[in-house]
């Protein structure tokens, strides 16, 4: 290869050099503007992503207090329908408090039980359990008692004696301390509480507000439980647009 040629080789060696850093730089550039422009299409897919999570979220959220609060205007409305006039203890714009079987724990005496007895027999005394009151009614008197220990399967223990004699087949059944409240939290929200024999729970929560009203017979607004047929709860919650009305007739 004479001299010549070597130059020759040289320039073209040169020139696919530079072409080729140029066109590296070329895909440098394409390449920052292409990240740049995917970060942006990324950022604006992340935006549009959590707005929709929050929407649903919220969405969520509110069908599940609606659930709350249809189940929890059920249990109201189950419950407060086993009351009647004698069994109320309290009636307030911010609680109810009565007295029932609310879990329908009934039987009977299966033999005569005399003063100064606290073991009486039953058809069937599980479930019962230790601390319940209890009420047993014979043909001429009732007596109110509360539970030692949890019932068993033919017989209940008393906490203190009958003081009066009941023939067999007399009523037994649990009379619960049934309560409805209002609670206000720190912040500013109310809710619904039930309590059955001092067990408190979160019955509707997350609330604007709350109020019961009482209604005698001929529809005048009372606060005297012997005159109380209807009981009346008003709910506004956060949740919702409308006030809601649960109205509550007792048992006669």
């Amino acid at each position: 290869m004479n001299q010549k040629d070597v130059t020759r080789s040289d320039r073209r060696g040169r020139r696919s050099i530079r072409f080729l850093f140029d066109k590296r730089g070329v895909c440098l550039t394409e390449l920052m503007v292409s990240l740049t422009a995917g970060v942006i299409v990324l950022a604006a897919a992340l935006n549009a992503f959590n707005v929709a999570q929050v929407h649903a979220s919220k969405q969520q959220n509110n069908l599940r207090h609606q659930q709350d609060l249809r189940l929890g205007l059920e249990v109201f409305e189950q419950e407060v329908r086993l009351a009647v006039a004698e069994s109320i203890v309290s009636t307030t714009p911010d609680a109810f408090r009565f007295h029932a079987n609310i879990n329908a724990h009934r039987t009977m005496t299966t033999g005569p039980v005399v003063p100064g007895q606290s073991v009486i027999t039953v058809q069937d005394g599980r479930g019962w359990s230790e601390g319940k009151t209890v009420i047993i009614c014979g043909q001429q008197a009732c007596e109110t008692h509360r539970l030692s220990k949890s019932g068993q399967h033919y017989q209940l223990t008393l906490t203190e004696p009958v003081a009066s004699s009941f023939p067999a087949g007399a009523s037994v059944e649990v009379n619960n301390r049934v309560g409805y409240y209002t609670k206000r939290n720190e912040n500013g929200t109310v809710k619904l509480m039930r309590v059955v024999d001092g067990g408190a729970n979160t019955l509707i929560g997350d609330l604007e507000d709350l109020h019961f009203s009482y209604w005698d017979e001929h529809g005048h607004v009372t606060q005297q439980p012997s005159l109380v047929k209807r009981v009346v709860l008003e709910i506004e919650s956060n949740h919702s647009l409308h006030r809601m009305m649960r109205e509550v007739s007792l048992r006669s």
